[in-house]
């Protein structure tokens, strides 16, 4: 059993890139094109996800509501490993990943963040007998 998974985590990659060679191929454009932007676009989004996780699993700690933050941010960073790996059949799956929609809206976790202070409210106080 582990050498068939040792088989297909080999083989799948192998089998990726070759068919980015025969995309590529059939498109006219050199296969280290089609590499390129999947690359350049997945270090760019592996950067900015692990800049804004610490700040958005802080805020949905604040508020109890980890399991959505968790899960958008490690389908993200899934999808940015996939762009890294060379192939366009892993580009494809990553831009799939990026395409299903978040389950927490991005304006009220970064409005969770800048609250996460204690809240006091500034009034007057009479005592009615």
């Amino acid at each position: 059993m582990p050498l068939i998974l040792l088989g297909i985590l080999v083989a799948l990659p192998v089998l990726d890139i070759y068919a980015t060679f025969r995309v590529a191929e059939s498109l006219n454009v050199p296969g280290w094109a089609l590499f390129l932007p999947g690359v350049g676009f997945g270090i760019l989004l592996m950067k900015r996800e692990t800049q804004t996780l610490k700040s958005r699993f802080v805020a949905a700690l604040a508020s109890v509501g980890v399991h959505g933050v968790v899960f958008d941010s490690g389908r993200r960073l899934l999808a940015a490993v996939l762009l890294l790996l060379p192939g366009v059949v892993s580009d494809l799956f990553a831009l799939f990943l990026l395409m299903v929609p978040n389950r927490t809206p991005q304006t009220a976790t970064v409005a969770a963040a800048g609250n996460a202070g204690p809240k006091t409210v500034d009034g007057e106080f009479r005592r009615v007998e």
